[in-house]
């Protein structure tokens, strides 16, 4: 039951993606400019997130807690900045749709690779045929999407 919940909490929060996505497009229309609505966008999460970390009082990560971690942790905001303007750029000359079915399927396919080779210690799952015949299937409905 908690696994189900969680996948449940997982479809909602992906289920904002495109809603994220609609929103800043049209901001990127507005301002005539990807990069600032991108900006403008990350600069929402930031205040948002320091509200949540205040309110919850948690605890500000000492420098060597910070010095100990390796330098790779901290490109996640570069990978979201990335997703988040490319999708910018994207959607309007492609649609949402054709924008974000593609995306997910280059994410659950560099998915299964990582998951293959449990790449930053994550529990190694093999490929498999199962998986193997999900990602070719991935390919197959991106295709059928674009080509409506």
């Amino acid at each position: 039951m908690r696994t189900l919940a969680l996948m449940l909490a997982a479809l909602i929060g992906g289920g904002l993606i495109p809603v994220q996505g609609l929103v800043n497009v049209r901001l990127a229309k507005i301002l005539n400019d990807p990069i600032q609505s991108s900006f403008i966008s990350f600069l929402g999460a930031l205040v948002v997130l320091s509200l949540v970390l205040l309110t919850l009082r948690t605890e500000i990560p000492s420098w060597q807690q910070l010095r100990q971690a390796p330098w790779y942790v901290f490109t996640g905001g570069l990978f979201g900045a990335i997703f988040v303007t490319m999708v910018l750029v994207l959607a309007p000359r492609i649609g949402m749709t054709n924008t974000l079915a593609a995306t997910i399927a280059g994410q659950l396919v560099i998915s299964v690779v990582l998951d293959h080779f449990g790449i930053l210690h994550l529990p190694r799952q093999a490929i498999n045929l199962p998986r193997f015949a999900g990602c070719l299937g991935l390919m197959l409905s991106l295709y059928l999407i674009q080509k409506t």
